[in-house]
């Protein structure tokens, strides 16, 4: 009788074990709608799903897969950040998602981690306070 080394796993077939615990995928858990043009989508669709990310082509599917908690974070990325609609953004923001460049799955890869999303944009602008002065009356007349 012939025992495999890893008779302890469970298997699909011939091949491939289903239990995969001890590997960390860098997209994994992780939403991503991608928003530009179908090369692009296409193209990067790969990648992130190579690394157990899901891809949606709407924004009503992120919500509901992160709603269902199916993904624990989702994330807007834009192939060019001007050209992503104001009612896109609007969305984006009421739902607490965060809009990103490619560059961050790229800068993610390389690193070997998921980066943290940086919303710096949804931030709003503290207001400055100018202290008032008394305006004279001679004021005016130098001028």
């Amino acid at each position: 009788m012939i025992l495999s080394s890893q008779a302890d796993l469970k298997r699909t077939g011939i091949t491939e074990p289903i239990c995969r615990d001890n590997h960390k995928y860098i997209f994994g858990r992780v939403g991503i709608m991608l928003h530009g043009k179908p090369s692009f989508c296409t193209k990067f669709a790969v990648i992130v799903k190579h690394g157990r990310g899901q891809v949606f082509k709407t924004l009503h599917w992120l919500v509901l897969s992160l709603e269902t908690q199916k993904n624990i974070v989702g994330v807007i990325v834009a192939e060019n950040e001007r050209r992503v609609s104001r009612h896109l953004r609007h969305c984006a923001f009421e739902k607490k998602i965060a809009m990103v460049p490619a560059s961050w799955i790229i800068k993610s890869l390389h690193i070997g981690m998921l980066l943290p999303q940086t919303q710096d944009k949804h931030i709003p602008s503290p207001t400055v306070n100018v202290p008032e002065f008394p305006i004279s009356i001679d004021w005016s007349e130098e001028i």
